[in-house]
């Protein structure tokens, strides 16, 4: 489990812990996580290190987090197939907040950007498309 005697920082191996859990649905898509003073509890770690952990499970896209209405786990969305024309270059970056926005793309996940002819044919959120090579 947590062990302060690693390199890796403990609010990483929190962290491992906390998606490991929503990998296996212990913690189900739309629930809640246990409490900050909980999970402090539960893992001999402070409150400090619990906000860092969720901060990169948030980073990653795998929870929303409210304050006052604790943390929750992110449905997986629908994903939607877009064929990607011969030659096209793909590469992926995180998106700019306009297109977070225009996207509904929450923090954490990037966009795949398709370039054809140095112009851009589309920006696509990465957790709700798949690209497929024509």
């Amino acid at each position: 489990m947590i062990s302060p005697h690693t390199r890796v920082p403990v609010a990483y191996q929190l962290a491992a812990v906390l998606r490991a859990r929503i990998l296996d649905g212990t913690y189900p898509p739309g629930g809640l996580l246990p409490s900050e003073t909980r999970l402090s509890q539960e893992h001999g770690v402070g409150r400090g290190t619990v906000r860092r952990a969720v901060a990169e499970l948030r980073a990653e896209g795998l929870v929303d987090a409210a304050s006052g209405r604790g943390t929750r786990v992110r449905e997986a969305a629908d994903r939607e197939i877009v064929s990607v024309p011969r030659g096209a270059l793909v590469s992926a970056r995180m998106p700019t907040p306009e297109e977070r926005a225009e996207l509904d793309i929450p923090e954490g996940v990037p966009v795949q950007v398709v370039t054809l002819g140095g112009r851009v044919r589309g920006v696509h959120p990465a957790d709700r498309v798949t690209l497929r090579l024509r």
